[in-house]
């Protein structure tokens, strides 16, 4: 089967969060999953990552690539990472094709800031950063045009909604 869930979305969207949820309800039906995190590649690959267009986009393109020589060692591969930018993400589902499904993670900039699991937003708005995907002026997050699926995290959203949304998403449409 082998096929590969991206996650999508701004930092603190839940892209991990909803990652880990789904692979221990896959794993539950005994399928091998695997989970490749935008957070956990630069330390396990020591892939260093930039901010500018071109940096983002070539990490991006790496993790596809990590992606692409793993996969089929599985049924399913989760890959939780910002994408920020549409052309990137059309260049890898061409590669890819049928096997990938797109979740874009939306939440609204006032329960990212609440959450800011991370700090990023704070800082930012301290002046200290002036990098945050989505959120400074200089660093966009477009909106993927084509999403498989469309998960709300904004703060009133439960998110066991959110789990069962995306368990009956994966199968019906990938299983």
């Amino acid at each position: 089967m082998s096929k590969i869930i991206w996650f999508t979305g701004m930092s603190g969207s839940g892209k991990s969060y909803y990652s880990d949820c789904i692979k221990e309800i896959l794993e539950k039906e005994n399928l091998r999953v695997n989970i490749i995190d935008g957070d956990l590649i630069r330390d396990k690959y020591k892939i260093p990552v930039g901010f500018s267009f071109n940096e983002i986009c070539q990490n991006n393109k790496n993790i596809a690539d990590i992606c692409k020589k793993e996969y089929k060692k599985f049924d399913i591969t989760i890959v939780s990472v910002i994408t920020p930018y549409e052309s990137i993400r059309k260049e890898i589902k061409k590669i890819f094709k049928n096997d990938l499904f797109y979740i874009y993670v939306y939440s609204d900039i006032e329960s990212l800031k609440e959450r800011d699991t991370k700090g990023l937003y704070k800082k930012a708005d301290m002046g200290l950063i002036d990098n945050v995907i989505g959120y400074s002026e200089k660093s966009i997050y477009e909106e993927p045009e084509n999403a498989d699926l469309k998960l709300n995290t904004s703060s009133n959203i439960e998110p066991k909604k959110n789990i069962e949304l995306l368990s009956n998403f994966i199968h019906l449409k990938i299983l």
